[in-house]
């Protein structure tokens, strides 16, 4: 008889996990998309130079593009939240479709916008963040729904596909911009010598595929966008009940039991906690300012990776598959570092991570003597970058509860807003007057010292689960969901 009831729940549990997978990889085809951001540093030095020499912006500077970034960082992180009100009233899947839409559609605009630095700021730079911030949580959710038993993986794995972005459209864009592979020569700053821009009469034709890479990357935009979509399902209501309680992973083999799920339900249901409570709780403030401090690090090297190397680099392809490599680095990052922190927890995984991220800031001005040893360097860089984006996720929806998760994370991820700004003022106060690479690199690096300590205070160890370690055990559900 227990043989009999047992296999309808291996089957059920096959067919859930089955159709997670399929859900997971439609998120991340989703996420290959929204990735382009990380592409910035790529496209950035073919933008500046085509505003400079075919617009009637001549003077901007890379540290004036970088504006682009910035408020496609603060467009990502306001809609974040409201990406999450979005998805709890009009559900995943349409949210996504409505993310996907602004983000596909603002790109093909700035094949206009770009005869205007300020019109490219509004559609390349906050309106694609909006797109992206509409889109990017309820991708993530939908997919951890389908597989709750494995949080921090299945986070990884979604959030990968956001790093391999740049790995996907790097060569795509550098092979249609620049086929023949030439590289920046013009120079006008002598206290900035690395600082290359390409120009007429020169690079005459390589500046005149600029502004149809954008349209080039739209296409590619809407391809995937549609087969990512297809493959998305909400998943059935018992599967979001067991999702948001945390019960046995979130497996609705637990329904062969009624009395006992409702009763584990009643005694382990986790406490759910809504944003305006959020902004009460201490550590949600301890991962905002952790975040914070880990955005300079992200927005420095995803604006200046390539700039910063073509100083003693004149190979533009292998520039760019140096970005190529360095988004795989990211995206398998997002794995792995989720995968440790469900094993070894949060605090442990981000100690680690800020401590490796701030030792390579350190040393990163000393690295100018090869371009396979900046190859490997920057491909560490971006190794640590992809970190924040797996645990912090996991670490919200772990600490806060699952039923307001994506609000819940948008708010965390509005660190972001406030980190890219302050890189940018940072980045203005001192490359633009003088002060060279290394010192900003310094100045980074201090920030992720901060963020390292500010990690050891992180205390919340989840949501009440049971206590009871024999019921806990009887039905797979772990009493400790997450580790210290």
């Amino acid at each position: 008889m227990e043989t009999n009831v047992m296999q309808p729940q291996a089957s059920a549990n096959m067919n859930q996990t089955a159709r997670g997978i399929v859900v997971l990889i439609g998120a991340v085809l989703i996420h290959i998309t929204l990735g382009v951001l990380y592409c910035f540093g790529n496209i950035s030095t073919y933008i500046v130079s085509y505003l400079r020499f075919r617009t009637d912006y001549d003077t901007v500077r890379f540290t004036n593009t970088q504006w682009i970034l910035t408020l496609m960082v603060c467009g990502q992180g306001t809609t974040m939240v409201i990406g999450g009100l979005m998805e709890r009233k009009i559900g995943a899947r349409l949210t996504i479709l409505v993310g996907c839409t602004i983000h596909t559609l603002t790109a093909a605009l700035s094949f206009f916008a770009i005869q205007s630095f300020y019109a490219l700021i509004v559609t390349y730079g906050v309106l694609f963040g909006f797109g992206i911030g509409i889109a990017y949580s309820p991708a993530m959710t939908l997919a951890m729904k389908w597989l709750p038993t494995y949080k921090g993986v299945v986070a990884g794995s979604v959030v990968a596909g956001f790093g391999l972005g740049a790995m996907v459209f790097n060569p795509i864009i550098t092979t249609f911009i620049n086929p023949n592979n030439t590289s920046p020569s013009y120079a006008p700053y002598p206290d900035h010598p690395s600082e290359k821009y390409y120009h007429d009469p020169e690079d005459s034709a390589l500046l005149d595929r600029v502004p149809y890479c954008f349209l080039v990357m739209a296409g590619f935009f809407i391809a995937l966008q549609v087969v990512g979509n297809l493959l998305l399902k909400s998943p059935p209501p018992v599967f979001e009940d067991f999702y948001e309680s945390g019960v046995n992973g979130g497996s609705p083999s637990l329904q062969h039991d009624s009395s006992a799920s409702n009763y584990l339900l009643q005694e382990a249901g986790p406490a759910e906690y809504t944003p305006l409570q959020l902004l009460k709780h201490r550590d949600f403030w301890i991962l905002w300012f952790t975040f914070l401090c880990n955005n300079q690090g992200i927005c420095y090297v995803s604006t200046y990776w390539k700039s910063f190397g073509q100083g003693f680099i004149t190979d533009d392809l292998f520039l760019a598959g140096i970005g190529s490599a360095a988004s795989v680095g990211n995206a398998f990052s997002r794995i792995i570092w989720g995968g440790i922190g469900d094993r070894l927890g949060f605090k442990v995984a981000m100690c680690t991570l800020q401590a490796l991220f701030a030792m390579l800031y350190i040393i990163m001005f000393f690295t100018q003597h090869g371009k396979w040893g900046y190859a490997i360097f920057v491909f560490c860089l971006f190794f640590c970058v992809g970190g924040s984006f797996s645990l912090l996720p996991a670490a919200t929806i772990r600490s806060f509860g699952s039923l307001n998760a994506t609000a819940n994370y948008g708010l965390v991820f509005t660190s972001a807003v406030v980190g890219a700004l302050l890189n940018i003022l940072i980045l203005n106060l001192t490359i633009n007057h003088g002060m060279s690479h290394q010192h900003v690199q310094w100045i980074i690096a201090a920030f992720l010292v901060a963020g390292f300590i500010n990690s050891t205070f992180f205390k919340f160890r989840g949501c009440p689960c049971v206590r009871r370690e024999e019921t806990s055990r009887e039905y797979g559900y772990s009493s400790v969901p997450y580790k210290e």
